[in-house]
């Protein structure tokens, strides 16, 4: 069988599925079936927009049959304003419940944050999950370690890291908040694409974890600690070229905020 194939008694001719081709493997044909590229399969980005898109159902793809590409639930589509408070009353949260986050949870907003776009479709992001609290003290110790590190150079924020210092020797953990969870997304460090796709795809996480019940604090903290200081290096243990890409705390909200706060006005450049 070919990659693509073509229900010619069914397939009504529009073209769509060439249309949207992103590598232009289907050839469109003026009032006639689209045919594959001959030879193309090494080609195809396997992004299965061309069966995503067939309105009868009438395209074939070797490696996404139809039982797999479940139908589109319009009863399911958020307005623009659903989306919009969605998005305007996403905020940072740093003060979690002492609550476990099931593994079952994090797995179901994962499964949705897969689907983030990727360059090329590589697909290439993986998720590393910290949810053990004898390993989040340790890293929360290592992260001190880390804070007293940079406060004694002499970057320009080594006056802010002794402040942080301080606040940890008062027991406030600027580190990771106590969270029960870290959530970070990881790929090989020689993709160029990696870092792009890693935060989008944290992003989306970000987002569907909100709508889940959950709030999330993007950690830069532990992203450049687990990059570059040994210990925590050592702590995380990636696998061997592999890299963290986005870093966030995981919990359930002590509180609920009831206002959307304003942002700076979007600064918009046309070019005419």
């Amino acid at each position: 069988m070919a990659i693509v194939e073509i229900n010619k008694e069914t397939c009504t001719k529009c073209n769509a599925c060439a249309i949207i081709c992103g590598a232009n493997l289907i050839i469109p044909r003026e009032n006639d079936y689209p045919r594959f590229f001959p030879n193309g399969d090494e080609f195809c980005m396997r992004c299965g927009h061309c069966v995503g898109i067939c309105p009868t159902g009438s395209l074939t793809h070797k490696e996404f049959p139809l039982e797999n590409c479940p139908p589109i639930d319009k009863t399911l589509e958020p307005s623009f304003k659903q989306v919009a408070q969605l998005i305007k009353s996403r905020r940072s949260i740093r003060e979690y419940q002492d609550k476990p986050v099931p593994r079952e949870e994090i797995e179901k907003i994962i499964d949705v944050a897969r689907y983030a776009p990727t360059g090329h479709n590589m697909q290439e992001v993986q998720w590393l999950v910290i949810d053990d609290k004898e390993k989040l003290k340790e890293m929360t110790a290592i992260g001190v370690d880390w804070f007293r590190s940079m406060a004694e150079g002499d970057a320009p924020w080594a006056v802010e890291m002794k402040g942080v210092v301080k606040m940890h020797e008062l027991g406030i953990n600027i580190f990771l908040r106590n969270a029960p969870v870290v959530v970070c997304t990881i790929a090989e460090m020689n993709s160029p694409i990696a870092a792009i796709d890693g935060v989008i795809a944290a992003s989306y996480f970000d987002l569907a974890a909100k709508a889940a019940g959950l709030g999330c604090c993007w950690n830069g903290f532990f992203q450049m600690a687990a990059q570059s200081f040994p210990a925590m290096v050592k702590a995380v243990a990636l696998p061997k070229g592999m890299r963290i890409y986005g870093a966030m705390m995981v919990g359930y909200p002590v509180f609920k905020y009831q206002r959307i706060p304003p942002r700076k006005e979007a600064r918009i450049t046309y070019y005419s």
